[in-house]
């Protein structure tokens, strides 16, 4: 089920490379092996399953502590407006999940939506870009 959801959010909001369900699997696996990575957390709405998070940990000397690091959230379409993201965001702040002292997270530029929503919840642009060396 996690996978099929996984393949929507890619679906409706690319990634700049193509993410096929080896990967999926191979992540799922993973961090079902290794929980001090991260988790995948299921979101419910009336015992129906809404979507699914992706959260890993890192540990951070600029921020002095473990993050939370969102890797995915992804709302099913028929669930959305509905305060599942936000609630869920600030659940992990309001805990502290994994004992983090912040929670990070990435956003495409064209979903607006999100972003507003994420600025709303005070989340920051930071300072630096993220760049990637593929091996």
């Amino acid at each position: 089920m996690v996978a099929e959801l996984v393949q929507c959010l890619y679906r409706e909001d690319p990634s700049d490379r193509p993410v096929r369900l080896p990967q999926i699997l191979k992540t799922l696996e993973r961090l079902s092996t290794y929980p001090e990575l991260g988790c995948v957390m299921i979101l419910e709405c009336g015992g129906e399953i809404a979507g699914y998070s992706i959260l890993i940990n890192f540990w951070s000397n600029e921020f002095g502590g473990n993050v939370c690091f969102i890797d995915e959230l992804y709302v099913k379409k028929e669930f959305r407006g509905k305060g599942l993201a936000s609630g869920f965001i600030k659940y992990l702040a309001g805990i502290k999940f994994a004992d983090s002292v912040a929670l990070r997270l990435e956003v495409t530029p064209d979903n607006i939506n999100a972003r507003k929503l994420y600025e709303r919840l005070g989340f920051k642009p930071h300072k630096n870009d993220t760049l990637d060396l593929e091996f």
